[in-house]
Order: C-alpha cells, then structure tokens, then sequence
C-alpha cells in the first residue's frame, strides 16, 4: 500500500513528539482506501519494524485532542477509533480530504506527461529547412534542457522534504539519474530507514550529490547512526535531569538546524 504524505505534515504540531509523527506517517502507508486501519499497535510494530513503545506513545497522542491541530473536525484528534468496545482499530480524519489533493496531483502530472509527449511528436513531425538553421538549433537545446530534467518532477512529488528545489533540479539535470530508480528508494526509506523514521531525512540537494540511493537502508556513509553519535558529531550532552526522550528531541531539532543552515 502507498499513501502520499505532504510536507505540511512537518510544518504543525505534530513535529513536537517524533513518535506521533512516524506513527502518523506509517498509519497513512498503511490505512485502505477509506482512510482505515484496522490494526493492532502489535501488528502496526511488526509491519513497520518500529518498537511497539513508540507506537503504542504515537497512537495515544495522535487519539488525543489538540487545540492546535490544523485537521478540522474531531477537536483537533488525527485519528478515531472504529469502535468503542475495543482498543484498537482507527480511520484517519480528514483522509478523504486529503486523497482528493493526492488524486488532483495526480491528474496534474499525466496532464503534464501528456502534453510533453505532444511536444515530442510535433517536434519529430517538424520539417526544419536550412532556413530556419537557427531555430532549429533553439529547438534543440530546448529540448536537450527538458531531457536532462525528464522525472524531476515525480521524484519531487514523493520526497518529504522540499527545500532548495532550484540547486536539486541543477544536481538532477548534471548527473541525470534513474527517476525510478531514485522513487523507489525514497519509498522504501520513508518506511524502512532508520535514520528518516527517526526524522533525519536529508535535503535533495544532499541527498541527488551524495547519491544517496546507493547507500544500505539506515547506513548512510555520512552520518551517525545512534543519537549518541549524532549528540557527538554536534558537540551536544545530556543534561541532569533531561529525560531521554527530551534529548533525542533535542539532538533532532540540532541536526535539523544543521542541515537547514
């Protein structure tokens, strides 16, 4: 199951606790095409390799209102139970709300895809005279541009962080990668990396230089692995009395300053 996730997601309060941002964003892979999800926490752990602590602390926060949630509805709760009469079992609020943006997304890249195959079948039914040497050489550069960006778009659309598209478009059209190739990959870690469940996704520009697609699942050449690593490599420690929980917290929102920087 593939369940788009916006990058809004990471723009309102749902960033505060990490647990109920990865748990929301594995309950949207996971939920039917209602926007239901008729799982255990037991079952959601061994799906998504996640430990049950984290998500049974994700769902009671995500269950739990929120006077400064942008969802509508619900007093600001991400997900309701189906049933009262057992502890398990939710639909997501504002799932069709959202699918409806998804479905227009959609349509607007095979709108877009449609036109850019027109374009090559003018260009092929073209009759270039000698006359028109220089126009034809306008053409073409135009269209070489257009080939050295042919997927960026789609690959764009499936990466949760958008920032610096301009110098990502500039690293796409130079190494010229496999767009499906690099989907593919995105896909798989949004559920399966460590390090992006845990919130450390890297921005495109870092991520197309570096060729990151290459690297294990969770074993990026360069970057920690652990949160100690990570409080290291930023000179940060644990203060008395700082529960654990509050560090990582705090070593993540570090990290993310760097990466912004």
């Amino acid at each position: 199951m593939y369940g788009k996730i916006f990058d809004s997601i990471y723009d309102g309060t749902l960033v505060e606790d990490w647990r109920a941002l990865i748990t929301f964003q594995q309950m949207i892979v996971l939920c039917d095409a209602d926007g239901t999800i008729d799982m255990t926490p037991s079952a959601i752990s061994k799906r998504t390799s996640i430990p049950i602590e984290h998500i049974k602390a994700g769902i009671e926060i995500l269950e739990n209102e929120d006077p400064y949630s942008r969802t509508e509805g619900e007093d600001g709760r991400r997900i309701v139970r189906l049933d009262d009469h057992r502890p398990w079992g939710w639909y997501l609020v504002n799932h069709e709300k959202y699918k409806q943006l998804q479905d227009s997304d959609t349509v607007r890249a095979q709108n877009r895809e449609r036109k850019r195959r027109q374009r090559e079948r003018d260009n092929e039914s073209r009759t270039v005279t000698e006359s028109h040497g220089q126009s034809r050489h306008i053409d073409t550069d135009t269209n070489t541009k257009k080939e050295r960006s042919l997927g960026f778009d789609e690959f764009w659309a499936v990466y949760p962080r958008k920032r610096k598209k301009k110098a990502a478009l500039d690293i796409w059209k130079r190494k010229r990668p496999n767009a499906s190739v690099l989907i593919a990959d995105v896909r798989a870690r949004l559920t399966g990396d460590k390090q992006w469940l845990n919130g450390f996704v890297p921005d495109p520009t870092t991520y197309l230089n570096g060729e990151r697609w290459n690297d294990d699942m969770g074993e990026s050449s360069s970057a920690p692995a652990t949160t100690d690593d990570y409080a290291s490599q930023l000179g940060l420690t644990q203060n008395p009395g700082e529960a654990e929980e509050q560090f990582k917290i705090r070593v993540r929102d570090a990290m993310i300053a760097q990466e912004y920087a």
